[in-house]
């Protein structure tokens, strides 16, 4: 009988598929020289699994125009992967190295790196679908003076929590803590690049802002709405 062969590439944002784990898939660097850090796959799968790496630059991060640009002229890495190829027997696992190459930087830069199986050859005198799931891990570059700062900032009726630091900040919580009472979940999280905002909606009663960050730099942070 004749073979069907699909491939379906999806990006997760946590390794949780049995195709490929990854031991993380948030890495931080900085811009001093030989900056570096491991991502170390396993292939719990029966068969080998063929992996290749692309790296791509992330232009205007968390803007309405950001831009994901793959990297592929030797004169343009400023992120290196090693290896860029390998083959994992089942159970094995390899060590991918990032280092980085940025120096002197003013403002964080972000990369994206994904991790994206190669089809090898099915075995089957039947009709067959073979899912490969590719993982894309997030970089961060970062100046060494390096630091969010948050400031909140109403537009009409509309507060907003802007970073005008140099670094993204991962905002896990925010809550609305009004004088005398308890305070509220806004149900708002997410990272904020530098430069950019996160909406808050409409927040009325005064008092203040609570944010739970985390991250190298996590914390609690206070903003008062008066």
């Amino acid at each position: 009988m004749s073979r069907f062969l699909a491939l379906i590439f999806i990006l997760l944002a946590n390794p949780v598929w049995a195709a490929m784990s990854l031991d993380k898939i948030i890495v931080y660097l900085d811009d001093s020289p030989h900056s570096r850090d491991d991502i170390v796959i396993t292939n719990p799968d029966e068969e080998t699994l063929y992996l290749q790496t692309e790296i791509f630059r992330v232009d205007n991060p968390g803007m309405p125009d950001e831009k994901r640009v793959r990297v592929v002229d030797p004169k343009e890495f400023k992120l290196l992967v090693s290896p860029a190829k390998a083959v994992l027997s089942q159970g094995e696992k390899k060590r991918f190295r990032l280092m980085s190459l940025e120096r002197g930087l003013t403002e964080e830069k972000v990369y994206r790196v994904t991790f994206k199986p190669v089809v090898g050859e099915i075995k089957s005198d039947r009709p067959a679908l073979k899912v490969l799931v590719a993982f894309q891990a997030l970089v961060f570059v970062q100046p060494e003076s390096g630091a969010y700062d948050l400031s909140l900032v109403r537009e009409g009726n509309i507060w907003k929590l802007k970073n005008l630091g140099n670094v993204n900040a991962d905002v896990a919580q925010i809550e609305h803590c009004r004088v005398g009472s308890e305070c509220a979940d806004l149900d708002v999280h997410g990272r904020i690049y530098a430069k950019s905002s996160l909406d808050l909606g409409e927040v009325s009663g005064g008092g203040e802002i609570k944010i739970q960050t985390r991250g190298p730099e996590g914390g609690v942070l206070r903003l008062s709405l008066e």
